[in-house]
């Protein structure tokens, strides 16, 4: 069965960027459903069997971006149809790439054998397929491995963005007033890593 639009609406329902209705939000939104494709297929579970193509900004699902674009994708009322298992590699995908900027993500893709192998199609605008061995090849030790390493975690994480930056705040951390400002004021290097935030056993902040 092909649950793509399921997979789509989650991303929406469950992703701060793709909530956005806006340009990074689509880039980033076929990005995820790709991944997640990926995953997928290297389970032996096809639930997208919607097309990916080769695009100027990376991999494409055409389907998912008219229904994003054009179609109120963010504000229908799908019904998220889903396995436990099923949202559990969402949950793994937008864990691990759902907090890239969209920029970012696209220059990626490039960089993966299943987009750079068709880049000649693509500047000559021909949007060429990327099939699902293509995927497999390049992607699937890489997913099993991640779906292996992430498919215990419970992803009960808070999300808090603060000054540009996502921070996963474990069930037990609400953060102060002084250590929200520690946080906004704090100087971090890579703009595109997400940092994580508990406590110790004495209550003092971690962030990693």
């Amino acid at each position: 069965m092909d649950k793509t639009l399921m997979v789509a609406k989650w991303f929406c329902n469950n992703n701060n960027t793709v909530k956005t209705n806006s340009y990074d939000g689509n880039v980033l939104l076929n990005k995820l459903c790709y991944y997640s494709k990926a995953m997928f297929l290297s389970l032996n579970n096809d639930i997208i069997q919607k097309d990916v193509e080769a695009w100027k900004n990376g991999p494409v699902l055409p389907y998912v971006y008219r229904q994003y674009r054009y179609n109120d994708l963010l504000n229908s009322n799908i019904k998220i149809d889903l396995s436990k298992d099923e949202i559990k590699v969402l949950q793994i995908i937008n864990r691990l790439y759902g907090y890239f900027k969209a920029n970012d993500i696209s220059k990626q893709t490039h960089d993966e054998t299943p987009w750079n192998s068709l880049e000649e199609q693509v500047k000559n605008q021909l949007n060429p397929k990327i099939t699902n061995e293509a995927l497999l090849k390049e992607y699937k030790d890489i997913m099993l491995d991640l779906y292996n390493s992430y498919k215990d975690e419970k992803f009960d994480e808070k999300l808090e963005i603060i000054n540009g930056r996502y921070f996963f705040l474990t069930p037990d951390v609400t953060l102060t007033d002084d250590e929200y400002n520690e946080l906004c004021n704090a100087r971090y290097d890579d703009e595109n890593v997400t940092y994580y935030v508990s406590r110790d056993s004495e209550g003092n902040l971690i962030v990693y």
